[in-house]
């Protein structure tokens, strides 16, 4: 006997909550991204005021520091200062977005689990009425074999 396939009554509301947990998953990994990024932009502005400062030190050193480079490196120290600040609230800001994204994804998670353990229940309750079913029939079937068999012997 040709038994019917399972068929879950809420699949697409479980596809749904798939579907939500993958698109959770895809931002929180975009801002993963964003973050690496925004890590290696001040990376290079921190590299980039060391620089910056060693040239400063060895103009003076060497006594090469002209009065316009001595009016543009404290400006220009100052500005790449700034700019690693701003990249540092940039990065605090990105953490907060990220753990807000984890919790999102968390719950989208969450979501989709109830659904497919309700699936699995289903699941398992089906097969075992199909199981009931066909002990039911097999039980059936002896009894009408050995009902013929009966009428056979007389």
């Amino acid at each position: 006997m040709a038994q019917k396939k399972f068929v879950y009554r809420l699949q697409k509301i479980l596809e749904f909550k798939e579907k939500k947990e993958e698109e959770e998953k895809e931002k929180l990994a975009k801002l993963m991204d964003q973050l690496e990024h925004e890590k290696r932009v001040k990376a290079q502005l921190e590299q980039k005021l060391v620089e910056v400062q060693q040239v400063l030190r060895q103009k003076q050193a060497a006594g090469t520091l002209n009065v316009e480079e001595l009016r543009f490196y404290p400006g220009h120290i100052k500005n790449i200062k700034n700019q690693i600040r701003n990249q540092e609230l940039r990065l605090q800001e990105l953490a907060i977005r990220i753990k807000e994204q984890r919790n999102a994804l968390m719950k989208a998670a969450q979501e989709r689990q109830v659904y497919q353990k309700h699936k699995e229940k289903c699941q398992e309750e089906w097969q075992a009425e199909m199981d009931r079913a066909e002990a039911i029939m097999l039980d059936e079937l002896a009894t009408i074999n050995f009902a013929r068999n009966q009428t056979n012997d007389d």
